[in-house]
């Protein structure tokens, strides 16, 4: 089990550096990535999807806008952005590199949706450690990508 994603796990963290570049924009992380998906206003969109840290992207997720479909899309949103930050050849081979280990998106900052708080007050609420599911759904589905690419590359090699 990989309980926090610090250290050696520090990457699978939305605050880890990896610039997403998408309609010309460059989030620098998946949590700008996240956070800006969260309003239809341009102006907030693009402050909170260029702030230069994760966490001033977050405060301003935090106080922006809301959309209106916000609860609905989030996980959606969310994967998406997982799906292009493991786009990195590197990233996509660290992320397999945790074989079939359960992640769990452990925290101190009472984060009991996207993960498991494991602070005093909060060691007794369980975590839905959604951030932790997508990872897990992820890697299984660039699994199953490889081993289709190395199936269609075997049928071929015979022809």
């Amino acid at each position: 089990m990989i309980a926090m994603f610090d250290g050696k796990y520090a990457f699978l963290s939305n605050f880890y550096p990896s610039p997403i570049t998408f309609d010309g924009i460059t989030f620098p992380t998946v949590e700008n990535w996240f956070q800006a998906w969260k309003t239809e206003n341009p102006a907030e969109f693009k402050a909170i999807a260029t702030a230069d840290t994760p966490g001033k992207s977050k405060r301003l997720g935090r106080h922006c806008t809301l959309r209106k479909d916000w609860e609905e899309v989030k996980t959606d949103v969310m994967m998406r952005g997982l799906r292009l930050k493991f786009q990195d050849p590197k990233l996509r081979a660290m992320l397999l590199a945790t074989g079939d280990e359960e992640l769990i998106e452990g925290n101190t900052w009472h984060d009991n949706t996207w993960g498991n708080c494991v602070c005093q007050k909060c060691q007794d609420i369980p975590g839905r450690n959604m951030l932790g599911m997508l990872l897990m759904e992820l890697r299984t589905e660039i699994l199953y990508e490889e081993a289709q690419k190395e199936k269609e590359n075997n049928h071929e090699s015979k022809d």
